[in-house]
């Protein structure tokens, strides 16, 4: 591979110098303003012809072929959820995908040894079209699915009715419709949704969430039945108790506390279980009782029960512990307990009382929770009534698989393991412990071929997050699993502002303290150095949506720490975000640009402000999502014009925009597939690696 000698020629961005504004009684220039409108013809022109620069490298890297055919032996996998009973006889609905499926489908078995039935097929949609969520009526015969155009975001409610495959008139008010949960008698459902257009001042669509009611076939406008007429910042999730009785409503301040409220189905009312805006907190019904997983007075997380007869006077059930409590799934007249150790999960188990009964044997080190728009999702699942309990794990180095789990045998029988092309047993994850800059430790996963060595010349890929309370945890991706086919090393470091250990943790890396996130970051890729792995300049540095803001951030601070960067779905302008679609919300993680004191600080690292002249900045890519709703899709492209333009000492900096794609990535498979083998060729690029090199 020849080693990058010169950069390539780029088309420069017009610069407006008189562009800008004035905070906090101080002038910030913004000579790139202007490629915030994306659709106007002179942006669209610029985007394209960098594009194209990026595609001229990219596409030339020798052995491509051999990349996409490793990402694609890894992507193209056999997918089944386990089953969703609904009606009589043993009905039941399922997720499922054949290896050659570009989407999930939504399938119908209508009793124990019947055929699958293909109920919704994304495939024949135009490839645009996504199939967002799908959840059947009650008694099987209707499903409410969601379909987006795009993106996973933005999506629409549509109803079906399953024994004719036609779809109802029926149209939901409100638009970005989200978390579907029928009526027990199938009459209709409550979902989230933002106020039709019109409805609220301009400027504020993406905002006053509500939990809406639906009637089938009634001409009447949803009823609002659950939100916030104060805080317009606010997001809404509903679900129907396991009993029927009860909608569990829940209202979030971002990621950071909900209040949880009952709606009783019989007559409506409205029955408070967690009202205060004060702490995260899970309910469930169960019986004549409530749980709730809350970190109310325990920042790593306990469960409480109440009587419904006083569902805020709760008693503890299971008390904090060292390991931070993520999810209480009550399955089979037990209580499933996931938590996060050390930043990977263990389950344990326990009575009906809380008494503690054994722990569940995992396969390996690995994950069974999810981060979802709802926060947390367990990956054990069942129904407190029925005797079958559903295991969903992975790891660095197994795809999302199901098992069942034998109470009585004390043994998780495989249900559906895919098989992704690597041997698990030839690889090795360990968990290293390193000091940040103000000496507090930190952990980080690294993963790789058994047979390594520690020569101090390996390739790695380092990726973090480090905000929002979401835990960097061992999760497997089809890129990554190519990238250990070529001999390279996964580092993943659990920074502070995850939630890997508890509130503490997240609340290290809040506002004014985010400086501890990125000090975190820079360490990790130190001590990979320090440690044999690597060295500077074959360590990728790897980061999406606030990932790509740390990616960024450290390679401004600490440039020659990296080697190449890759900056996927960023915020990049940490004076502007407010003003894009529902980003107003995140002020209470990252703090405001209006606030004198928090303004100064996020001017401080807003890697747009922070470009300089004088830097060596690392190769970097950087990646918007040009359907994003939840990061500015326009953030990156400023960056890349910034950068050209003021920082000649450093890069090459490559824009890689991402088309018809959302904030969590491409459509289809197919182009999923084709973006991860963009980012792979990158890193053979960029760090002077053999192209192909490695493939088994």
């Amino acid at each position: 591979m020849r080693k990058v000698s010169q950069s390539p020629t780029f088309p420069s961005a017009r610069r407006e110098p008189a562009s800008g504004y004035t905070m906090l009684g101080k002038r910030f220039d913004d000579p790139y303003a202007w490629l915030e409108q994306l659709d106007a013809p002179e942006a669209q022109a610029w985007i394209a012809a960098q594009e194209a620069v990026t595609h001229s490298v990219l596409r030339a890297v020798p052995g491509r072929e051999a990349l996409r055919a490793a990402v694609a032996r890894s992507a193209r996998y056999a997918r089944l959820s386990p089953p969703i009973p609904a009606g009589p006889h043993g009905r039941e609905f399922l997720w499922q995908a054949d290896a050659s499926d570009d989407k999930l489908k939504f399938m119908l078995r209508r009793g124990k040894d019947a055929p699958l039935e293909t109920v919704l097929d994304p495939n024949i949609w135009p490839s645009g079209e996504v199939l967002v969520f799908a959840v059947p009526s009650p008694d099987g015969t209707r499903v409410a699915f969601g379909k987006s155009v795009g993106s996973t975001h933005a999506a629409v409610i549509h109803v079906l009715d399953v024994e004719t495959g036609t779809l109802l008139p029926d149209r939901p008010r409100g638009t970005g419709h989200t978390s579907v949960a029928w009526r027990p008698d199938g009459s209709g459902f409550f979902y989230a949704a933002c106020p039709e257009p019109g409805e609220v001042p301009a400027g504020d669509e993406a905002y006053w969430n509500a939990i809406y009611e639906h009637r089938l076939g009634s001409g009447a406008p949803a009823r609002r039945v659950f939100g916030d007429d104060q805080h317009k910042e606010y997001w809404c999730s509903v679900q129907i108790s396991e009993c029927r009785r009860f909608a569990v409503l829940s209202k979030w301040d971002y990621v950071h506390a909900n209040a949880v409220y009952l709606l009783r189905l019989a007559d409506d009312a409205l029955v408070p279980v967690a009202p205060g805006m004060r702490s995260l907190n899970q309910v469930q019904v169960i019986g004549d009782s409530v749980l709730v997983q809350t970190d109310l007075d325990a920042p790593r997380g306990r469960l409480c029960v109440a009587p419904l007869t006083a569902p805020t006077e709760w008693r503890t059930l299971i008390p904090e512990s060292a390991d931070t409590l993520q999810t209480i799934s009550a399955v089979g007249g037990r209580l499933y307990a996931v938590y996060s150790h050390a930043a990977s999960h263990r389950v344990r188990i326990h009575a009906e009382d809380g008494t503690y009964l054994r722990d569940l044997a995992l396969p390996a080190l690995g994950s069974v929770n999810r981060n979802e728009g709802e926060g947390i999702v367990s990956g054990i699942s069942g129904s407190w009534s029925g005797d079958t309990v559903w295991v969903r794990f992975m790891s660095y180095v197994q795809a999302p698989s199901i098992y069942r789990y034998d109470y009585e045998a004390d043994r998780l029988v495989p249900y559906h393991v895919p098989d992704v092309g690597l041997d698990p047993s030839e690889y090795v994850t360990e968990q290293v412990w390193y000091e940040s800059l103000d000496g507090t430790r930190v952990s980080m996963f690294i993963t790789h071929r058994k047979d390594l060595p520690r020569d101090g010349r390996q390739p790695v890929r380092l990726s973090g997050y480090g905000g929002f309370n979401i835990s960097i945890e061992p999760r497997f991706s089809a890129l990554q699993a190519a990238w250990l086919k070529l001999g390279g090393v996964l580092a993943f470091a659990n920074v502070r502002g995850g939630g890997e250990y508890g509130r503490a943790w997240h609340e290290a890396a809040l506002k004014m303290r985010r400086q501890n996130a990125f000090d975190d970051y820079i360490a990790a890729a130190r001590w990979l150095v320090s440690a044999g792995y690597t060295t500077p300049s074959k360590l990728a540095s790897r980061g999406n949506s606030n990932g790509g803001l740390l990616v960024a951030v450290t390679a401004m601070q600490a440039p020659d720490a990296f080697g190449a960067v890759f900056c996927r779905a960023p915020t990049l302008d940490m004076l502007r975000f407010p003003s894009f679609g529902f980003m107003r919300s995140a002020t209470v993680e990252y703090g405001s640009p209006e606030d004198p004191v928090e303004g100064a600080y996020l001017a401080g690292y807003s890697p747009y402000h922070n470009v300089r002249a004088d830097r060596r900045y690392p190769v970097m890519v950087f990646v918007p999502a040009l359907n994003d709703h939840i990061a500015p899709p326009h953030d990156p492209l400023k960056m890349v014009a910034r950068l050209q333009a003021e920082a000649p000492l450093g890069g090459p900096y490559f824009l890689l925009p991402l088309r018809d794609s959302g904030h969590g990535g491409g459509t289809t498979l197919t182009a999923l597939v084709e973006q991860d083998v963009d980012e792979l060729s990158f890193y053979c690029w960029a760090l002077d690696r053999e192209k192909g090199q490695g493939l088994r």
